[in-house]
């Protein structure tokens, strides 16, 4: 990670979670920090922490990009502020869980409006910049959702399929002009993600939960490395591999048990 000291580091979704671990880490080598979500006076709580902490410069952008033409307005915002964007962690999400059936098409817009619209539409405004100057490097949060159908998550699971293939093809297209991208794929995580969505986490499950900090460590040591996809956590990264033996439909099986 020491590669991203004194680059700007543009994180959304980073007033918790893993994209607050994001932030912490990349300030503790010394990457200046544009931290981006919908709670302002939660970011501005960690900038004051961060650029107090490690004499770095953090700029604070409250937006919710799970509006329409948000991705544009916050990269016009960025170069108003006079902003170079060296990485982009793409990190906001959401995702509920019940029967498709049963959410509005309202709360399914919502979804892919911030998880594969705005995700998008960042991706391509500072991947033109980065491309022009030659550099940067793209992080894209997916799941492990991306590999399989989950019932009760359908949506979920279908924008998080989009981003990972995403990823893996502008990791392609983008290799040969200073642009690196790489998709995290993370499994059971213990954030504000879990509780917001609907799952209830006990038992055995939580035996299989990661913290952030492990999830966000693992994302940026890839990222340092080039790699195009990284799944966190030996249990998972087995799962997956094994996944790939199961036909689709039992996949749908295991996708809806890992989530009940």
């Amino acid at each position: 990670m020491n590669e991203q000291a004194g680059k700007t580091v543009l994180i959304t979704g980073a007033s918790s979670g893993i994209g607050k671990s994001f932030a912490q880490l990349l300030a503790a080598e010394g990457a200046n920090l544009i931290l981006v979500a919908r709670r302002e006076e939660r970011l501005k709580e960690i900038a004051s922490e961060l650029a107090t902490a490690y004499s770095i410069s953090v700029e604070v952008i409250a937006k919710d990009l799970g509006q329409a033409g948000s991705a544009q307005a916050l990269y016009d915002e960025v170069q108003r502020r006079g902003l170079s964007v060296d990485t982009l962690i793409n990190n906001a999400g959401i995702g509920k869980q019940g029967d498709y059936l049963d959410e509005s098409l309202e709360s399914h817009h919502q979804v892919m409006q911030l998880n594969v619209i705005s995700l998008n539409d960042l991706t391509y405004l500072f991947a033109q910049d980065m491309v022009a100057k030659g550099s940067g490097n793209i992080l894209l949060v997916a799941s492990i959702a991306s590999f399989m159908p989950i019932p009760k998550f359908a949506t979920y699971a279908a924008t998080k399929a989009y981003v990972l293939t995403l990823g893996e093809s502008l990791a392609a297209e983008l290799k040969d002009k200073g642009v690196t991208v790489t998709t995290l794929c993370p499994g059971g995580t213990l954030t504000e993600f879990m509780e917001n969505s609907g799952q209830q986490i006990d038992g055995l499950r939580n035996l299989a939960m990661m913290s952030s900090d492990q999830v966000a460590q693992e994302g940026l040591t890839a990222l340092q490395k080039g790699k195009r996809v990284i799944v966190p956590g030996w249990l998972y990264k087995f799962s997956i591999a094994g996944l790939r033996l199961v036909p689709r439909r039992l996949q749908a099986v295991f996708g809806q048990m890992a989530t009940d």
